[in-house]
């Protein structure tokens, strides 16, 4: 659950000595220039006000700014303007700044690993793949490098699809023993199209990326496919 709302901090108080207050008739008045600010889990997002108040120490009479007199309003808005609002009131803006600078640092770096994966294939490695065409909501599949022979680098499919990016096999689900050949460009192309998501290494063996099923039409000794897709 996200906690938000408005709040206000106080900017600036100055004495109003040669104001008389017009309940008791004392001059002993304060003005009081406060800041008006969004949070977010109470951290400061942006200010978006000023706002005045005179208030009398003597018999506590405030006043906000709509109910001054026109001269006193418009010495307050000069004032208001000559009163910076202090930088930290911008701390959520700022967090929001570095942490998007932050994600998009680390999507580059991400994006020039799986790149380099790609450019050097290893058995084990893992593919995210996404299909566009597929007329279910199941549109996510998955292949594992099997071998890499020169530029063809041979996959196996997972048993299932799915209809979210998976972080790890369901546990009736694994890699088919048998494999069928990819250029290794058009791995590189399908990634830059968006159809390979993310290419996965070292990953850990909780997430049944490991686990290897017989194809049911196939055995073993005959599954190979050396034919290169291009």
């Amino acid at each position: 659950m996200i906690i938000y709302g408005w709040n206000s901090k106080i900017i600036k108080q100055a004495p109003l000595e040669n104001l008389t207050c017009e309940h008791c008739q004392e001059k002993n008045s304060l003005l009081t220039i406060y800041s008006r600010y969004v949070h977010i889990f109470w951290i400061p997002m942006f200010p978006y006000k000023k706002e005045a108040l005179i208030s009398c120490a003597h018999c506590q009479k405030a006043t906000e700014e709509k109910h001054m007199t026109v001269d006193y309003k418009e010495k307050v808005k000069a004032l208001k303007k000559s009163v910076p609002t202090p930088k930290y009131l911008f701390s959520g803006l700022v967090i929001l700044a570095l942490g998007a600078a932050y994600l998009g640092y680390a999507g580059n770096e991400n994006t020039k690993k799986e790149l380099s994966f790609l450019e050097q294939p290893q058995a084990g490695d893992v593919y995210r793949n996404y299909d566009e065409t597929e007329t279910t909501e199941y549109k996510y599949y998955l292949w594992k490098v099997a071998d890499v022979i020169d530029d063809s680098v041979y996959v196996s499919p997972s048993s299932y699809s799915y209809n979210g990016l998976p972080t790890k096999l369901e546990p009736e689900d694994g890699f088919y023993d048998a494999y069928f050949a990819v250029h290794k460009d058009l791995l590189i192309e399908m990634y830059d199209k968006g159809e390979i998501k993310s290419v996965l290494r070292e990953y850990a063996p909780e997430t049944g990326f490991d686990r290897m099923i017989s194809y049911p039409l196939l055995d073993s000794a005959s599954s190979a496919s050396h034919e290169v897709i291009n």
